[in-house]
């Protein structure tokens, strides 16, 4: 497969889907008058952009809790720069570890 950056925009693919499931994209492209394959690019987009702000937000929280760095954050969210608040809230998360150190 060629580097995605040598691609063009829009790339065509083979899929196998099982029966019942096309059944169902049918059904709803011809509810939405729409063709199934612009049901389907639509379905699939929805899904991808969910996923990435679900990854956003548990890298967020791993983050806040100290389970990933600063250079893993932006990694996986494309942040050039940590927000105040982000960087507050890993900070009270440290506090509240050394205080608990402290009271053992």
């Amino acid at each position: 497969m060629l580097p995605f950056n040598t691609m063009k925009k829009t790339v065509q693919l083979g899929l196998r889907i099982d029966v019942d499931l096309l059944k169902k994209i049918d059904k709803m492209a011809q509810y939405e008058s729409i063709d199934k394959m612009s049901w389907i690019r639509r379905a699939l987009a929805t899904f991808v952009k969910g996923e990435e702000i679900e990854a956003r937000s548990e890298a967020i929280e791993d983050y806040i809790h100290l389970r990933i760095d600063e250079s893993e954050l932006k990694k996986i969210t494309s942040f050039t720069k940590i927000s105040e608040d982000i960087q507050n809230a890993r900070k009270e998360v440290l506090n509240m570890i050394k205080e608990e150190a402290k009271t053992k």
